[in-house]
């Protein structure tokens, strides 16, 4: 049996930058908890933002 990946998406609505994460599910919950919205912080402009969070955004192996 597979642990599943997520595959976390930003997109800074103030400067534009974004990036992409590809994290197994217990790293998720380390990271962020078991809350169902993650927010993050732009490293650019240090604007708060809410990232996208998609199942399956792991390569299979």
């Amino acid at each position: 049996m597979s642990e599943r990946k997520y595959r976390i998406t930003t997109s800074c609505p103030q400067c534009g930058c974004s990036g992409t994460s590809h994290l197994s599910e217990k790293e998720l919950k380390k990271r962020y908890g078991d809350v169902p919205n993650i927010e993050l912080e732009c490293h650019e402009c240090m604007m708060v933002m809410e990232a996208d969070v998609e199942e399956g955004g792991g390569k299979e192996k």
